[in-house]
């Protein structure tokens, strides 16, 4: 059970030590998606013969979620560590 309260301890200071990237990352990618979201709906209802330019803006959605997914990823790594089990998609 001691194991198990350092390496809590250790992923506490780690997230402590990064909270405010952690804070930013989840703050641009919220306003991403928002933005994402809203300007097509904007374009389509004040220039529906514009459907193209909607179209075009869910290109980067693809990069948005790959950001989030990491940010998730984050997160399980940590779990792992606390179980103290090998993560297989790092070759831990």
């Amino acid at each position: 059970m001691e194991e198990i309260e350092v390496r809590v301890r250790a992923v506490k200071t780690l997230l402590e030590a990064f909270r405010l990237e952690r804070i930013l990352y989840i703050i641009i990618s919220s306003i991403s998606v928002i933005i994402l979201l809203c300007v097509p709906i904007y374009i389509i209802i004040k220039a529906p013969d514009k459907i193209e330019w909607a179209i075009g803006l869910f290109v980067p959605a693809g990069a948005i979620t790959l950001s989030i997914g990491r940010l998730l990823k984050m997160w399980n790594q940590a779990i792992l560590f606390v179980s103290d089990q090998k993560n297989e998609d790092d070759g831990n």
